[in-house]
Formats: structure tokens, sequence, C-alpha cells
């Protein structure tokens, strides 16, 4: 099988649409159209069904398409080291992460590396929801939390722990809290929706404890329960991460330092295997690295 042939459908795929790859690639569209029909010619399957405005892979395209991306990108990447260019990577990666993880830690370390590799580009969508990531074309994903069975590559990276943290203003006129069971009586902020968030679950050393609350804010999102709390509102159960700056210059202190959660597992995954091409494994080594940074606490 003609690799050239492979190269053009899989542009075809990622620029969607003859035009485009004809463009992207420099030659032109009938040339193109005329290697893909060749392939489909040589493989005895029908990959792409074509109208005058679109393409849609077939079943067997899509399959197809999956197998040789990986391969593809690797080959062009060896061109590429080959002559002299390793450093200078290209291309587009389109990453999903959860939206306070994503803010806090992704977007730094994308900031770094796109001055160590000016011809990459990245595109981050943050979200809590769970993606389609072959679907809905994403290169790599950070998920927190135990993972389904799939056929998504995947690797743990680390672990995220919740801590208890109030603001020493909302501490000031209140009762001490001295073990779990104190938090009963006070203003809890938690993590929603409502209907699942009536417990904290909690563990020493050699302890573990549940305690039931009725929080009074309940938000999606850790980075208003954060100003929240910040705001005399109450106690709150954050990822030390995502507090560390404000426990670090004694806006929020801890409460029941001995206590955290039990750890939630933080993965990279990706419809590629992570070694199909040199810049989704440089990609998903540094985020690993900056991720297990930003994790790796006193807490």
């Amino acid at each position: 099988m003609d690799i050239v042939l492979v190269q053009m459908f899989v542009k075809v795929v990622k620029m969607g649409g003859f035009s485009k790859a004809a463009e992207a690639m420099r030659i032109p569209k009938s040339t193109v159209s005329k290697a893909v029909t060749r392939l489909e010619s040589e493989t005895g399957s029908k990959l792409l069904i074509r109208t005058t405005r679109s393409q849609t892979l077939t079943a067997t395209g899509r399959a197809f398409y999956d197998s040789c991306v990986g391969p593809v990108q690797a080959i062009e990447d060896a061109q590429k080291s080959l002559s002299g260019n390793d450093s200078l990577l290209t291309g587009t990666l389109k990453i999903t992460a959860p939206e306070d993880l994503g803010t806090e830690v992704i977007a730094p370390a994308v900031g770094e590396l796109i001055h160590r590799h000016p011809g990459l580009k990245f595109e981050l969508i943050y979200s809590d929801l769970v993606m389609d990531l072959v679907k809905e074309g994403y290169d790599l994903a950070v998920r927190i939390g135990n993972l389904k069975e799939s056929s998504l590559k995947s690797k743990k990276i680390g672990e995220i722990k919740l801590i208890l943290v109030a603001s020493p203003g909302y501490l000031k006129n209140k009762s001490k809290i001295n073990q779990p069971e104190d938090l009963k009586n006070h203003t809890c902020l938690t993590l929603g929706p409502r209907s699942t968030q009536g417990e904290w679950f909690l563990k020493s050393k050699n302890r573990h404890a549940k305690v039931f609350i009725e929080p009074r804010i309940v938000s999606n999102q850790m980075s208003s329960l954060l100003k929240a709390t910040m705001a005399n509102a109450g106690v709150s159960m954050i990822p030390g991460f995502l507090c560390r700056q404000n426990l670090d210059n004694g806006k929020l202190v801890r409460v029941l330092p001995l206590w955290t959660t039990m750890g939630l597992p933080v993965s990279l995954l990706s419809p590629l295997a992570f070694s199909s091409s040199a810049r989704l494994r440089i990609t998903a080594d540094h985020l690993a690295e900056e991720i297990q940074k930003a994790l790796g606490s006193d807490f």
C-alpha cells in the first residue's frame, strides 16, 4: 500500500474536506481526490461518502483512519527530526480538561510549550463533562475520578485530595472545630448538585469519618466555592492546588489539618498511543509533569 495515498486520506479527514486538504498540501484538489479513490481501490473498501458539500467517513473508513493516523503522524515527525527540526514540532492539539485544573495548571503548562515549540498550536476546551474524544476530535484529555473501561489509551499521573479550609474572618467568632463531628455546627459550602452533597467522607491516619452536613452554598465550580470561602461564607472542601497560595498568604486556614478526603485519581487519556507522535508524547509528558508538581503538596 502506498503510504502517500494513506497520508492524503488522513489529511482529508483531519482537514474536513478535499479542498482544505489540497490547500494544506499545496497540490490540486483533483490529485487528492484521485489519491483517495485509488486507496479505496487498493483496500477494496469504500472509505468516504462524498457529496457536493461534504465528505463522511464510512464505518470502514473510520476504523481505517483510527489505525492509520498514529503511524502517519509518527512518520511525519520522523521526517522532521531527520531534517534537523526535532525542536520545531508543528500542528494543533485539541485538549479537554476540568475547568479549575485547566485554568490553574493546564493553561500555564501549554504556555510554556508554545515558547519551546513555536510551531505547535493548542485548542483548550474546559468542561467537567466527559467528552467523546474520538467523535469530537480530541487528541488529549485530563480526567479526574475513576475511569470506565474503553479503547482509549490512559495513564494515571496522580491524585487530588480535598482539604477543609475557611477564612480567619469566618472562624473568628465561631465555635472551634476539633473533630469532624463539629462541622455539623458550621456553615458548609460544597460542590454540587445539592442532591448528592449531604455527606462528607474524611480520613486521617488511623480513622475514617462520615459527616452529615446541610450545605448553605452548593456550586458546580470549585473556584466559585473558593471565592465564597474567602468572603467569610463558611467551611469548604477544596483541592489543595487551588487554595495553596491563599493558605500561604493567610487569607485561608486549614480546618482539621490532619484530615483529608480519599484521593481522586487524575489521568491522561488519548485515542492514540501517547508515543504515536512526537507532539502528543511531548505534550502529554509535560502536562503530566506540571500536574504532578501542582498535586505534590504537603496535603
